[in-house]
């Protein structure tokens, strides 16, 4: 059982908790969600640069693109964990933003993504 404090000025927190995840080793439900969204996301976001590159098209971004020429879609994936591991990082150093950090990646990642389809689409 949590515990609560005596003094009834006190802001009440708990509910803000759960939807947080600032138990520590607990996770939200709408948590658990962004994470598969993120999961999802750099998957799709994989394949559909692959896909794009192999008919031809190339990366905006400069510095991924230099990377994908140099090493092939392994940079990618790297740079996808790599974001993920800080993420991750940034989630077990701060349990009380739990949220923040699979929304920063799923919010660019989906954005990505519909922009990827959106222009693979319209070839």
């Amino acid at each position: 059982m949590p515990l609560a404090t005596t003094d009834p000025t006190a802001l009440d927190s708990s509910a803000l908790d759960g939807h947080l995840g600032a138990v520590p080793g607990s996770v939200s439900d709408l948590e658990l969600l962004l994470w598969v969204l993120v999961c999802w996301a750099l998957v799709l976001d994989i394949v559909l640069t692959a896909y794009g590159l192999s008919i031809g098209l190339v990366e905006r971004n400069p510095l991924m693109r230099q990377a994908l020429e140099t090493f092939g879609l392994a940079a990618l994936g790297l740079a996808k964990a790599g974001a993920v591991g800080v993420a991750l990082l940034f989630r077990f150093l701060w349990p009380e933003y739990a949220i923040v950090a699979p929304l920063g990646l799923a919010v660019p990642w989906v954005l990505a993504v519909l922009f990827n389809a959106a222009l693979l689409a319209s070839l």
